[in-house]
């Protein structure tokens, strides 16, 4: 056998023996809790999510291996794309130009690979932002991630991750049990962005008989929050009607211009970046707010209210 088809037979055992390590121990613990008759639901379905994303993993990494990723850059919300990295949010810009979905994509690999522990900083230089990324802990020098599907332990994950880095225009290092890369991405303007098409199970009417006062400028953001408020049956008002409003979602601090603190009914505030003064507002989440996270912060705060 010739030595380019050792390395295929190699890679194939490795692929083969690295299904059977990775598979086979969550699958047995999904089939002895389904035949067992305990089973906790949310854990297998957690343990089976796990396993579909190793196994999407595994076949980006062939692909990638014949082809580089490609990706499709867009105007992204920033705050949002880092609720689960830590940052300064003053040094964070709104928007900028980047394949949002695949970079959640690295960030969720480094943050599971880092133990959860996955921190940016953001050095703005108009007209364009740098982002370097950090997970886990480092341990010693830092060298370009070199993983391939020859390895002895083939981690799908970070092979994605450094083929996507790499088509972001970055590198993929590692240290120790620490993970880092840098992009750079063009600022936007949020008239230039729109939010995603809102994908939710239709949730129970409770804000059936209230009104909600509904301030957001930016006319797609407002139809993307329009869509969400009025699943859950709220009376959405877009200017300040006889009928004061149960709750108030806005989208910056301009609502105490036209509604003093003391006399305002619970105020959410939906932004683009951290405010001034968080104190003033009961709940803040930042755009776009997946719909689940914004009805339950909606519920939470009519039911507190009543």
């Amino acid at each position: 056998m010739s030595d380019d088809g050792q390395d295929a037979a190699r890679i194939r055992a490795r692929l083969l023996a690295a299904l059977h390590h990775d598979l086979r121990a969550p699958l047995a613990r999904i089939a002895t809790g389904a035949s067992t008759g305990f089973a906790d639901l949310a854990a297998m379905e957690n343990e089976a999510r796990r396993q579909l994303e190793w196994l999407a993993d595994l076949q980006e990494c062939a692909r990638y291996a014949l082809q580089p990723p490609e990706l499709t850059a867009a105007p992204a919300y920033l705050h949002a794309l880092m609720r689960h990295v830590t940052h300064d949010g003053g040094s964070l810009p709104a928007l900028a130009e980047l394949d949002a979905r695949r970079l959640a994509q690295v960030l969720a690999r480094l943050r599971d690979h880092g133990g959860g522990r996955l921190a940016v900083r953001a050095q703005c230089a108009p007209p364009a932002v740098r982002l370097a990324f950090e997970a886990g802990t480092a341990d010693g020098p830092w060298r370009d991630y070199q993983g391939s599907l020859a390895d002895e332990r083939i981690l799908p994950g970070l092979l994605v991750a450094a083929h996507l880095v790499r088509a972001m225009g970055g590198v993929l290092q590692h240290s120790g049990g620490g993970l880092r890369f840098e992009i750079s991405a063009p600022l936007a303007r949020e008239e230039d962005a729109m939010p995603p098409t809102p994908h939710f199970d239709w949730p129970e009417p409770f804000g059936a008989g209230h009104a909600i006062l509904l301030l957001e400028p930016h006319a797609p953001m407002q139809d993307y929050l329009s869509e969400i408020l009025e699943s859950a049956e709220f009376d959405v008002q877009y200017e300040p009607e006889d009928r004061v409003p149960a709750l108030i979602l806005c989208a910056d601090e301009s609502v105490w211009d036209i509604w003093p603190r003391e006399e305002a009914p619970p105020v959410l505030l939906h932004g683009l970046l951290p405010p001034l003064r968080p104190e003033d507002f009961v709940e803040v989440l930042y755009k776009p707010a997946p719909p689940a996270l914004l009805l339950s912060a909606l519920r939470r705060r009519l039911q507190i209210r009543l």
